[in-house]
């Protein structure tokens, strides 16, 4: 029995394999955290032009 996901899932699982396969083709662990750092840079920026700056803590705060 398969697991069904909905369309919100199963395009967040699309869009992961892109990053997990940007993150296989890296070559240390250096660039790896290169990479972690601009994509946390790049969230901030959305969060604070989709949500403001009110709604990217909130965010962050609810991953911690």
């Amino acid at each position: 029995m398969s697991k069904q996901f909905d369309p919100i899932e199963e395009r967040m699982r699309t869009m992961m394999t892109i990053i997990d396969t940007s993150l296989l083709n890296l070559d240390n662990r250096s660039d790896q955290l290169m990479l972690a750092c601009a994509m946390m840079q790049r969230t901030r920026e959305i969060f604070d032009a989709t949500l403001g700056v009110d709604g990217r803590k909130q965010m962050f705060k609810e991953l911690v």
